[in-house]
């Protein structure tokens, strides 16, 4: 295959890239412009100039990713089959266990997935006295180190940034960090993050980083703008002083910060190598002119950025997006899934569609809503609202005040409490059954404190259940019972500050149900038949809705995209407080904006759980001058009774 066939197709932009040979090159790729394209035909453009394959290296963030530009590069070319592709954690591996001998280990190092590496955190800091509850558990330890690690910064550093709750045990997150590195050593033990560590060291002996550098002649770096430090570093070694880098990326979409991304890594390019050439690639073939109107908007306003700005392909005219400020969560949530429904209709499958939230506990009233409506859907970048543990767990406590013959329910509480297993737990159940089952007049707080009086939980439990029995507003004795368990929630999840914020926005979908009976038959009982319904095939076949994180979308596209409550707190985020984070936001908002292909629809709440009034978005002057405005009143709910006033007829359910 020629050149021109090779280059076919692309624009001025993409083919000066694709041409590209030696030398460093970034190339700016705004969303949608294709650098899958330019990074494929690169690879397949340097092997037809006779570079050999073997010696070209593709370094991406996803298995996926790298098979998919390979693959275009082998129908255009079959010798592109040689090419080098794969993560920085998979190149890593390959560079360890080949050159095992250099680093002492094995023939075969035994690497520990995350899991392994928590379980060894708690470990150890149980043997350094870390069993007071107040001290950080085996998860914060395990990330902290991990952070510390892939980001070159120092542990208190990281401690006191990350994880400032725990800013008083800085001493203990350095004594358990160095007792973990002790643990892999004596072990011949290694994890993930040794895998970078290993290769970036490599680089640093003389001789060995020439021989690495003499293997792969030129390196091609996707997604750059989400690398972290020592991958940053690992590509600058791999430059070395006559680079043949080209990395491709869009700073405007670094928003991996939390994960170790090194936001300036594009901008650090440059400064390492100031006669790189800089390719801007500023047409989008994604979205619709309006759509990037919005996206430039909130790209001019980034303090650190390239000049560019993102164009249109010919013909890309479509829909103004909207902006909708409704009158409460519940409105929103319920306009929402009209428009689903409506646009449905007009012939946009539901798998067209997406609603993308900066964090998922901000979603639950339109997951609830969807649920009731029989809307068929996923999550991306979270867990549906039912099958998260630390619902069903707060769910079950509140099954068992509603219902106390709930087995199930209540056997997933007892075993809660520590001491109790499902032997004990069963016992307990059917002393509660036998008290209950004939007037429904015993009492299972006496039975869970005389049977589990060795249990430090029995106490927590049999409160919360008194309160969730004892009846009233469901939001109000569900916050109650809640407070009452917090204690037992902290030790149950390591996680639990953000687990906490999922269980205070499930709770604010009892706002408005009469009982606790009917906000439990919301949240289990139409699941329930929405799950049977998918397995016995009933509900009809075809792509879901997509619930997801801003994060969890990016690289992904819909014809149209909803962003709810649109809202100080939640974009930007209630945590984005300094001058990066507020960058930060932008990017997330940037990232956000640019996912649908035709049509946009912001909504934004004037009130929320409580009637608590929100306050309106601090980038709100990014989106709203081009958008068409709108205002929702109140959504009516239909409250007709089903009750036909046969109290004292009995028909069997159980025949």
């Amino acid at each position: 295959m020629g050149r021109e066939d090779i280059l076919q197709g692309l624009n001025k932009e993409q083919r000066q890239a694709a041409e590209a040979v030696d030398g460093a090159y970034l190339v700016v790729a705004g969303a949608g412009s294709g650098k899958t394209t330019v990074l494929s035909r690169r690879v397949a453009a340097l092997v037809e100039a006779g570079i050999e394959p073997s010696s070209i290296l593709l370094l991406t963030f996803t298995r996926f990713a790298a098979k998919n530009m390979l693959d275009r590069a082998k129908r255009i070319t079959p010798a592109a089959a040689d090419v080098v592709g794969g993560t920085y954690h998979s190149i890593a591996h390959r560079l360890v266990l080949e050159n095992h001998r250099m680093f002492r280990l094995p023939e075969k190092p035994t690497f520990l997935d995350p899991d392994d590496v928590t379980s060894a955190f708690k470990k150890i800091a149980v043997s350094l006295g870390g069993k007071d509850e107040n001290m950080p558990k085996g998860s914060a330890l395990a990330k902290a180190h991990s952070f510390s690690v892939n980001t070159k910064r120092q542990l208190d550093d990281v401690v006191h940034d990350r994880f400032p709750e725990f800013s008083y045990a800085v001493d203990f997150f350095q004594k358990c960090s160095d007792e973990y590195k002790t643990y892999k050593r004596t072990r011949g033990l290694l994890d993930y993050d040794d895998l970078l560590v290993a290769w970036d060291n490599m680089m640093d002996h003389p001789a060995i980083g020439e021989a690495v550098r003499k293997r792969f002649r030129y390196v091609l770096v996707d997604e750059d703008q989400d690398s972290n430090a020592i991958q940053c570093s690992i590509v600058a070694k791999l430059g070395g002083e006559s680079p043949n880098v080209m990395v491709v990326g869009d700073p405007a979409q670094s928003i991996y910060a939390f994960r170790g991304a090194a936001p300036r890594t594009m901008f650090e390019f440059i400064e390492r190598w100031p006669h790189a050439t800089t390719i801007k690639l500023n047409t989008n073939y994604r979205s619709t002119e309006e759509i990037l109107t919005i996206a430039n908007a909130v790209d001019r306003d980034m303090r650190e950025r390239f000049d560019r700005e993102l164009l249109p392909a010919p013909g890309a005219v479509g829909e103004t997006p909207i902006m909708t400020q409704v009158v409460d969560y519940e409105t929103e949530a319920k306009y929402i899934a009209d428009k689903i429904l409506d646009r449905k209709v007009d012939g946009v499958d539901l798998g067209e569609q997406a609603i993308l939230v900066r964090s998922m506990n901000t979603a639950r009233h339109i997951e609830a809503e969807l649920v009731r409506r029989r809307i068929p859907y996923k999550v991306s970048g979270g867990i549906k609202i039912n099958d998260a543990a630390h619902i069903k767990d707060m769910l079950c406590m509140a099954r068992c005040a509603a219902n106390p013959l709930d087995e199930p329910a209540w056997l997933r509480v007892l075993t809660m409490a520590r001491t109790v297993g499902e032997k004990k737990a069963s016992q307990v159940y059917n002393k509660i059954a036998d008290a209950v089952s004939e007037s429904f007049l015993g009492d299972p707080c006496e039975i869970i404190m005389d049977m589990c009086k060795k249990s430090p939980d029995a106490g927590p439990i049999s409160e919360a259940y008194r309160i969730l029995a004892a009846g009233g507003p469901p939001v109000e004795i569900l916050e109650r019972a809640m407070a009452v368990v917090e204690d037992l929630f902290k030790l149950r999840y390591d996680d639990w500050s953000s687990r906490k914020s999922d269980i205070n926005a499930v709770i604010g979908l009892a706002e408005g149900q009469e009982s606790l009976d009917s906000f439990l038959s919301t949240m289990s009982l139409d699941y329930s038949i929405d799950k049977k319904r998918e397995i016995t095939g009933e509900m009809q076949e075809e792509n879901p809705v997509t619930i997801s994180t801003v994060h969890s979308a990016k690289g992904l596209e819909w014809d149209v995209v909803y962003i709810p409550s649109f809202i100080q707190g939640h974009i930007p985020s209630a945590y984005a407080n300094g001058y990066e984070e507020i960058e930060e936001e932008k990017r997330v908002l940037y990232v956000a904006v640019t996912r649908p292909r035709k049509i946009l629809e912001i909504t934004k709440p004037t009130t929320g759980f409580k009637g608590v009034f929100l306050q309106q978005s601090n980038f709100e002057y990014l989106i709203a001058p081009f958008c068409e405005q709108q205002k929702i009143g109140v959504v009516s709910r239909n409250s007709q009774s089903f009750a036909f006033g046969f109290e004292d007829d009995y028909v069997d359910i159980f025949r």
